[in-house]
C-alpha cells in the first residue's frame, strides 16, 4: 500500500471510529473505486458494511467486483436481497454474472426476478457458459451492425450505444446475425458517409468460439496482437465480446491458478476467508504425498536387508541429496513446459520438440551432477568416518562414490522425462498440466529416484 493510500484508509478508520456517517459519505465521494477496494479488505465485517452502504449504488457495485473472491463472498453473504439486486443492476452483464456464479441458484432466480428484463436476459445467457471460456468472459454489449448500412448508419449506431462502452471497432454481421467483418473507427472517418460498410469492412476478423477455453483465448488475442475478439456461436452468429482488459484478468487469473497448483494448493481456498477451508484443500494435497514418503520408507526397508549395518548406514547419508536433486531438476523441467502451454509457445502436438530440447538439457545435468555426486561422496565418506567409532569404515568406498554419482546421473533423467511426459500427458486429458510440478509429482520423482539409487547400490556398492 502506497503513502497515500495508507493516509486514506487510516483517515476513513478513524470516521468510522467517530461513526460519523456524513464525513464517510463525503471522503467516499472524492476517491476512486479501486483504492476504497484497497482499503476494504483491511476493515472488519462491520465497518465494511457501513463503508458499503455509504456508497452510490453504482460505486459499490464497482468495488464489489474489484475485491478478492474470499472479500467479495463474505460481503455476498452478509448482504439481503434488495441491496445484491441493486448491486447487479449497476454492473455490466459479464461483471454481473460473474457475480451472481458464486451464489445459490435460489438466490439468483430471485434477483434476476428483480432486475431489467434486458439485463435479465443477458445475464442469463452468461450463466449458461463455463466461467472458463469465451462465453463465461465475454460482454454481450457490442454494436453490431447490418453489413447493408451505410458509414452515416453506423455512426447513428454508435450514437445510441452505451457511452460506456470502450469502442475501437464495429462488428458488421448479415442474416441471422452471422460475423461479417469489422470495420475500425477511423475507417468510419476516413470514408464518405454514403459508403457500404460491407465494401469497407475486414472480413477476416479475429474471432473466438464460446466454448473455447479462456487460455486459448489469451494466446488467441496475444497471437493478433489486436485490442477486442469477437465471440460466436458454432454457427459463426456474433455473440459478444472479449476485451483487452478481460485478458489482462484471465492472463492474471491463469498465471494465478498455475503457482497454486504448483504450490500444492488450490485457487478455491481463496474463494472464502475460512480458515478451515483453506486448510482442506491444502491437506487434500499433502496427505497424498505422505503415503508417496511412506513408499520411499519401505523401499529403505527392504533395500535395508540387502546390506550390513555400516553399508546401509553410508547410502542413507546420501538419500537426501539423490531425492533432493531428482525433484528439483523434474520441478524446473515441468516448470518450463507449463509456461510453454500458458504463452502458446508449446502445443499439445510438440512433444518430440520440447523432449529433444529439455532431454539434451537433462543430459548435460545429469552427467555434470552424477560427477559431482562421486566426487563428494570420494571425499566426504573419509571425513564422515573420523566422526567416531559408530561411523567407519566403509567396505567398498570406491564403489558405493560410482552408485551415488549412477544413482544421481539416473534420477535427474528419469525426472526429466516425468517433468516433460506428465505435463504433456495431463494437457491431452484435460487435467491442469501445472499439477506436473506439484508435490505430488515431486513425490514421485522421491519414490523413484531412491529406488534406482538402492537398485543400483545393490549391483555396485556390494
Amino acid at each position: 500500500m502506497n503513502p497515500e493510500q495508507d493516509k486514506f484508509h487510516k483517515r476513513v478508520a478513524a470516521i468510522l471510529s467517530a461513526e460519523d456517517d456524513s464525513a464517510l459519505t463525503d471522503t467516499l465521494s472524492h476517491v476512486r473505486a479501486a483504492d476504497i477496494a484497497e482499503s476494504f479488505e483491511l476493515l472488519s465485517e462491520e465497518d465494511r458494511s457501513r463503508v458499503l452502504f455509504a456508497l452510490p449504488p453504482h460505486t459499490a457495485a464497482e468495488v464489489v467486483v474489484m475485491l478478492g473472491e474470499a472479500v467479495r463472498g463474505d460481503i455476498v453473504e452478509d448482504l439481503d436481497t434488495e441491496s445484491l439486486t441493486e448491486i447487479v443492476s449497476e454492473l455490466p452483464p459479464d461483471d454481473a454474472a460473474d457475480m451472481l456464479a458464486e451464489m445459490s441458484a435460489d438466490e439468483v432466480t430471485e434477483i434476476l426476478e428483480h432486475i431489467e428484463a434486458e439485463l435479465s436476459d443477458k445475464i442469463e445467457d452468461l450463466l449458461e457458459y463455463d466461467e472458463h471460456t469465451a462465453g463465461g468472459i465475454m460482454t454481450p454489449e457490442v454494436v453490431a451492425v447490418p453489413a447493408s448500412k451505410t458509414v452515416a448508419d453506423a455512426v447513428e449506431f454508435i450514437r445510441e450505444a452505451t457511452q460506456e462502452e470502450d469502442l475501437h471497432e464495429i462488428y458488421i454481421v448479415g442474416e441471422d446475425r452471422k460475423l461479417v467483418g469489422t470495420v475500425p473507427l477511423r475507417r468510419l472517418v476516413t470514408n464518405p458517409s454514403s459508403a457500404k460498410l460491407e465494401a469497407i469492412c475486414d472480413r477476416d476478423p479475429v474471432m473466438v468460439y464460446a466454448t473455447e477455453d479462456q487460455e486459448a483465448v489469451v494466446q488467441i488475442i496475444r497471437k493478433y496482437d489486436v485490442m477486442a475478439a469477437a465471440v460466436v456461436d458454432e454457427n459463426d452468429r456474433l455473440l459478444g465480446r472479449i476485451t483487452h482488459d478481460d485478458l489482462l484478468d484471465v492472463a492474471a487469473e491463469e498465471a494465478t491458478e498455475d503457482l497454486y497448483r504448483m504450490a500444492g494448493t488450490d485457487p478455491a481456498e481463496f474463494e472464502t476467508s475460512s480458515v478451515l477451508r483453506a486448510a482442506r484443500v491444502r491437506l487434500t494435497w499433502l496427505l497424498p504425498c505422505m503415503l508417496g514418503l511412506l513408499v520411499t520408507a519401505s523401499v529403505l526397508g527392504v533395500s535395508k536387508l540387502q546390506f550390513g549395518a555400516v553399508l546401509f548406514g553410508a547410502l542413507a547419508l546420501f538419500v537426501p541429496m539423490i531425492g533432493a536433486m531428482g525433484g528439483n531438476s523434474g520441478i524446473q523441467i515441468s516448470t518450463v513446459i507449463v509456461r510453454g502451454f500458458a504463452t502458446g509457445e508449446l502445443g499439445s502436438t510438440r512433444f518430440l520438440r520440447a523432449f529433444l530440447r529439455e532431454g539434451r538439457i537433462a543430459l548435460v545435468m545429469a552427467l555434470v551432477c552424477g560427477f559431482f555426486a562421486w566426487l563428494l561422496v570420494s571425499v566426504s565418506l573419509p571425513v564422515f568416518e573420523s566422526f567416531g567409532p559408530g561411523v567407519g569404515p566403509v567396505p567398498g568406498q570406491g564403489r558405493l562414490a560410482v552408485a551415488v554419482g549412477l544413482a544421481m546421473t539416473s534420477a535427474i533423467l528419469m525426472a526429466a522425462i516425468l517433468g516433460i511426459a506428465l505435463p504433456f500427458s495431463f494437457r491431452r486429458l484435460g487435467v491442469d498440466p501445472a499439477i506436473a510440478s506439484g508435490p505430488l509429482v515431486t513425490t514421485m520423482n522421491d519414490v523413484l529416484s531412491i529406488a534406482i539409487y538402492m537398485t543400483l547400490a545393490m549391483l555396485i556398492a556390494q
